[in-house]
């Protein structure tokens, strides 16, 4: 089952910081210290995602969390692009800066009646939970704030992680 899940926006540096490791605890504690960071949050490079993303994801998709799932770029807005780290616990994924653009005007091409016959088309054994209008419009209300923080991304050309803990 999903668990917590964050796109933050990376700035240059911090990218440097992060490709530069290869051990997944401390990539995992670098991100953990930008999501948490009173300087990222107050310049809104945080995005808290709940549990949403896993039904954001798979709606893009082909319904499953397969990264390499549906196709791009729609299948790197949450758990696709470059894999940083991925483990029983945690997951990070990368869309580098050139691609932000292009990720973030494939999501505002998705449109609400494509979106909820692909959450319709979610296996609720696979997805962990029963499907049901309030959990879409929540995971919609989610993918609206996903579209919005691609598209500052795209504008300031920046990096965007995906991080996420599983339960």
């Amino acid at each position: 089952m999903a668990g917590q899940g964050y796109l933050v926006l990376i700035d240059r540096e911090d990218a440097k910081k992060l490709f530069s490791q290869k051990e997944p605890d401390y990539i995992r504690n670098f991100v953990d210290q930008l999501t948490q960071s009173k300087q990222y949050r107050a310049a809104q490079k945080v995005l808290d995602l709940t549990e949403h993303w896993d039904g954001i994801h798979r709606c893009l998709t082909d319904g499953s969390l397969d990264p390499d799932g549906g196709e791009p770029p729609l299948n790197h807005a949450i758990l696709g692009g470059k894999r940083l780290a991925n483990t029983q616990e945690f997951v990070l994924s990368f869309v580098r800066p050139d691609m932000t653009p292009y990720v973030a005007e494939a999501l505002g091409d998705v449109r609400y009646d494509d979106f909820h016959k692909k959450y319709q088309a979610i296996s609720p054994a696979d997805y962990g939970r029963p499907l049901g209008e309030k959990d879409f419009e929540n995971i919609w209300v989610a993918f609206q704030q996903v579209v919005d923080f691609y598209e500052s991304g795209a504008q300031e050309l920046s990096a965007i992680a995906f991080a996420a803990r599983w339960r």
